[in-house]
């Protein structure tokens, strides 16, 4: 019995480890647009946008059976919040590797922003922070007028909501934290 039970604790360990990981390439990608932003940008297609948040997802939601209930219920609204709800959706449906942006054309288009959407800044959409935040760094972003504004407040949103889940315990689940944008609040 002792065994199995040092093995779990291991198992968790590692899985929050590796999450831990993923949510530091983000907050180091973050910091790099806001220390230095680039004019050019790697993120021109909308589907490449949709597969590396499929890709990422999916990591960071793999496993997540060794976690304690509470802890998988906070990564799963961490993952809604960071990559929006149609790449969480996607992820339960196609696994990752495969050919993401043929299987998911609808979704893929209704990430695409309007010219005058005043809420991408805090992602009232449910786009997704991280989603939003590549779109406005990318060439279809350019029909923003305020778009460098929109990246570096997202920027900031995700390194707040990552922030947040990284000092993880229960009573974020049970107790959330609500933040007030605009007239919506929003939990972390």
């Amino acid at each position: 019995m002792g065994d199995w039970a040092a093995s779990r604790r291991k198992a968790r360990l590692d899985r929050r480890e590796a999450i831990d990981e993923l949510i530091a390439r983000v907050r180091f990608e973050v910091r790099l647009h806001l220390a230095e932003p680039t004019a050019v940008s790697r993120y021109d297609e909308l589907a490449e946008v949709f597969a590396l948040g499929h890709s990422e997802c999916a990591a960071l939601l793999a496993h997540r059976r060794l976690l304690p209930w509470w802890e998988r219920r906070l990564l799963t609204r961490f993952a809604r919040r960071l990559h929006g709800r149609a790449i969480v959706d996607s992820v339960a449906d196609v696994p990752a590797g495969a050919a993401v942006a043929l299987a998911f054309r609808d979704e893929i288009a209704r990430l695409l922003p309007d010219a005058g959407d005043t809420g991408a800044r805090y992602d009232l959409q449910g786009r997704g922070l991280l989603t939003v935040f590549r779109l406005a760094l990318g060439a279809r972003g350019e029909a923003w007028p305020d778009r460098q504004e929109v990246a570096s407040t997202v920027a900031r949103n995700v390194l707040t909501c990552s922030s947040a889940f990284l000092r993880r315990s229960p009573w974020q689940v049970l107790w959330p934290v609500y933040r007030v944008r605009g007239l919506r609040l929003w939990r972390l």
